[in-house]
């Protein structure tokens, strides 16, 4: 594999030592820092469309289940949570905000994650916006309502998503959902790069 910051760095190398033994280790160790990098964004956002496919059909977000022990979460919608436990278990940096109820960070909502200039969430330096047109596996979809909580999941393949419902966590079709929803003001897709 060949690169031009590689090629560059090789070059300002071999300027100063002028040894021309160093050139190759250099270039394969720069180059293979590149694409390591480069490989690990890819596989991060692997993990978190593995992890949320793993887990379809799960009853722990449904509805009226607590979340993670804590009653408060009963009857309350928990898809924000879901994409939240997600992101944790692949060891994605996550954002938070600070909780007065809970005293402590808590997960953010999915109104928050629609809004495309949330500071909780590039605070974290991991995300960036993408158009709906370009999102991929693995990205976090977020849909803004006019009224009430919004909705979000992990975007899939064939146009689906997977994200926690009433019952249990679903795979759907994001076009269908949109359509179906007339409430839905705005759709914001975050992909993760860190």
């Amino acid at each position: 594999m060949h690169c031009k910051v590689c090629s560059y760095l090789v070059l300002s190398y071999s300027m100063v030592k002028n040894n021309m033994h160093c050139q190759l280790p250099l270039r394969l160790l720069i180059c293979g820092f590149f694409i390591s990098l480069s490989e690990s964004q890819g596989t991060v956002s692997a993990k978190i469309w593995e992890s949320a496919k793993n887990k379809i059909n799960s009853t722990k977000w449904s509805l009226t289940n607590s979340w993670n022990g804590d009653n408060d979460y009963k009857n309350k919608w928990k898809c924000n949570l879901f994409v939240y436990d997600i992101l944790q278990e692949v060891h994605a940096v996550t954002p938070t905000r600070w909780s007065w109820s809970k005293f402590s960070r808590a997960p953010i909502g999915a109104n928050e994650w629609a809004n495309p200039n949330s500071e909780y969430v590039k605070d974290t330096n991991c995300y960036e916006t993408v158009s709906y047109s370009s999102r991929q596996k693995g990205d976090v979809i977020a849909f803004k309502r006019n009224e009430g909580s919004g909705h979000m999941g992990i975007v899939s393949t064939n146009g689906d998503y997977i994200s926690a419902l009433r019952e249990k966590v679903q795979e759907d079709n994001v076009d269908s959902f949109v359509k179906s929803d007339p409430s839905i003001a705005s759709t914001t897709v975050w992909r993760y790069t860190c």
